[in-house]
């Protein structure tokens, strides 16, 4: 090719880069002719000038380090993104170079701030339109290349390397101002979530907002390609509970001007929930409230719920003057492959004063029964077994079941271990005269039988009267025959009607209503539920697994993490436990659609398995000693500890620059503390 069909080439190739460039923003500059462009094996870089009119239009988009910008190569046409990392400016005398002692004394002029800014930037990732591929920016920019300040969202998804759906999260930022001028959207692919997510922050740095922010999106299908998602939330402080209600700054009509823009861009897309599932762990003080008063177990469950509806909605209502009204209350019941599936159901009409909404409240009481678990269900049911209490309670349950002897009730065990740890020694107790109920008189046998050493026997007591402590465990309700204590609630039946019965309803698990009405140490108790639900759902993953089912995606929210996985509780069984537990759910859930969606303070509360199985984790604000245990560049280590609140980074595999900076929006669901309404 000669020289002149070469400037020929690059003549049609300038206009066409222009072209382009004003196609998807506004032209600010065109890199220098009289600076170099460099690349090398550190990067590279490229400096242009920006007119002083466009500066100060402009400035918060395009003068901070850590703008993006986007320029179009002359000799590619590759869109290719630009982080700044300088910015200069200059007075016209510095300009003009003239020496201080040529004015005698400073003098003020605006004129004289009306001068070229100067930029440097490094080029990151290259966006090839005709093939839509993204590469990294490893070649030299040409000068004269225009550079754009970008205005097309799909254009600004490429260059930033940002997935194109999938949960959203909110918008990138440049520190705390969203990139863009709010265009560059935040999503996390749902493959992200299957590996497991972390989101860390101090308290009110915006943890349960980002969460319900992620609910939100989840449950509407916003940008998950019409996949269903069933979501499970472990709620140890009631901030799920009322996520049916409108956000707080919709029905006060409360909220800056900045924060509207960018809430208004996608409130309309992601529909506000107007229904909740909360399972609700329902204990014997509970029941024995009602048991008197109430004939039969509907009626006494139709009262339960009746008041935990108004338990839950009456401070709220009266603090922001709304009004309410529970209708349409009955007890349902759905037969299924693994057990009678038993809720309540209700409507809730709420009168915000301008506008009115209809939520559905399904309630499903949870307890447990003795005579469901197996020996091995029962001992995981609590971590704190020491290794020895958890091999002989098994060999004792093993043994009654082989010699057909049968304990109704977990009180029953209870008393036998009791029984059995005043006997180990006793030779002449039935010659006394002291017989207990056959059943029971085995467990003492077998203590005696497999030589129990007894300080083994007191792990058993007390960690068995620790599981009786909850309230949970034969919950009486005045039913006959198998209706005689309260059933568990199938959670495989309830994920495989989710959709069909429930509505795909976020599920709640309402564990401050647990602690509440429960005597036992509240982290021992909202652990043993957690744990057993937990447990549930692996069991129902195992088995559609096996019979080769389509897997049903599953996301899985436990807000304050470090309440069921602390990195230490003083007890190694515990930590062992758990964190066989959650590795074996967690590497599940890679294959099978099930993730996990941690939040917490620090790192250094949580279990090290926790740090290990999540491949995203997002950093709101937080103190700089919490990162120590984070792979976070010091860039972003400086900005976490200063973020304002909703603003934070995430550091994630699906990203192409493995970090951004982001920003998530005001609530899009309910959000209400109830702790300070009350």
């Amino acid at each position: 090719m000669s020289l002149q069909n070469i400037v020929k080439s690059l003549e049609d190739k300038l206009k066409a880069a222009i072209n382009v460039a004003s196609n998807l923003g506004e032209i600010i500059g065109y890199v220098s002719r009289t600076s170099p462009s460099l690349i090398n094996e550190e990067g590279g870089y490229v400096v242009f000038d920006v007119d002083p009119v466009v500066y100060f239009q402009n400035f918060l988009s395009i003068a901070q380090p850590g703008s993006i910008l986007g320029v179009i190569d002359i000799k590619t046409l590759n869109i290719i993104s630009l982080k700044v990392i300088s910015v200069e400016r200059r007075d016209i005398l510095a300009e003009l170079d003239l020496p201080d002692m040529y004015f005698p004394m400073p003098q003020a002029e605006a004129s004289g701030l009306l001068t070229k800014t100067r930029i440097k930037a490094k080029p990151l990732l290259a966006y090839d339109v005709n093939t839509s591929e993204v590469t990294a920016a490893n070649y030299v920019i040409e000068p004269q290349s225009p550079v754009v300040l970008l205005k097309e969202p799909g254009v600004i998804q490429k260059i930033m390397g940002l997935p194109s759906d999938g949960v959203f999260l909110g918008y990138a930022t440049v520190g705390d101002t969203p990139a863009f001028d709010g265009n560059a959207y935040l999503y996390l692919p749902l493959k992200a979530f299957y590996q497991h997510v972390l989101v860390l922050g101090t308290t009110g740095s915006g943890k349960t907002t980002l969460l319900k922010n992620m609910i939100a999106s989840i449950y509407s299908g916003f940008k998950l390609n019409n996949e269903k998602v069933s979501i499970i939330i472990f709620d140890p402080n009631k901030d799920y509970v009322t996520i049916p209600l409108k956000p707080l700054w919709k029905t006060t009509e409360q909220a800056s001007g900045g924060e509207l823009i960018l809430v208004s861009k996608v409130i309309d897309k992601i529909t506000c929930l107007n229904g909740a599932v909360i399972i609700l762990p329902v204990t014997r003080s509970v029941v024995e409230e009602y048991i008197e008063e109430y004939e039969t177990w509907p009626r006494i469950l139709k009262a339960i719920g009746e008041d935990y509806l108004n338990t839950l909605l009456k401070p709220i209502a009266s603090r922001f003057k709304w009004s309410y009204d529970v209708r349409e209350l009955e007890v349902a019941e759905e037969p299924t492959p693994l057990g009678t599936l038993r809720y309540v159901k209700s409507k809730v009409i709420v009168d915000y004063g301008k506008e009115t909404s209809e939520l559905n409240y399904f309630i499903i009481p949870y307890a447990l029964r003795f005579s469901d678990f197996t020996p091995r269900e029962l001992i995981s049911l609590n971590p704190y077994f020491t290794r020895q209490a958890k091999d002989a309670l098994q060999r004792i349950l093993m043994a009654l079941s082989s010699k057909n002897a049968y304990l109704e009730t977990i009180y029953d065990l209870y008393e036998a271990l009791k029984e059995s740890r005043f006997r180990i020694e006793e030779k002449q107790y039935k010659a006394k005269g002291i017989i207990l109920d056959p059943n029971k008189e085995y467990v003492v046998e077998v203590v005696k039988d497999l030589a129990i050493h007894k300080s083994t026997v007191e792990n058993m007591i007390r960690q068995i009267a620790a599981i009786i402590d909850t309230g949970i465990f034969d919950v009486y309700v005045k039913g006959v025959g198998e209706d005689r204590y309260m059933h568990e609630p199938p959670m495989g039946s309830i994920l495989e009607k989710h959709f069909d019965v429930f509505n795909g309803y976020p599920i709640i698990v309402d564990l401050e209503y647990l602690q509440v009405h429960s005597t036992a140490d509240p982290e021992k108790t909202i652990s043993i539920v957690a744990f057993r639900v937990l447990n549930k759902i692996f069991e129902w993953k195992l088995v559609q697994s096996k019979h080769k089912l389509e897997s049903q995606p599953v996301l899985i929210f436990i807000d304050e993490a470090h309440r069921f996985f602390p990195s230490k509780s003083g007890v190694e069984e515990y930590i062992e436990n758990v964190s066989g537990m959650i590795d074996r759910i967690a590497r599940l859930g890679r294959a099978r659609k099930l993730g996990l969606v941690f939040s917490t303070h620090s790192p250094k509360d949580v279990h090290d398995i926790i740090l290990q199985l999540t491949n995203t984790k997002i950093v709101l604000r937080t103190d700089k000693s919490h990162l120590s245990m984070l792979d976070l560049p010091e860039e972003y280590r400086e900005f976490v500890t200063r973020s304002s609140d909703r603003v934070g980074v995430i550091k994630s595999h699906v990203l192409r620059l493995g970090y951004t900076t982001f920003r998530t929006t005001l609530p899009l669901i309910g959000h209400y503390d109830l702790s300070a309404l009350t």
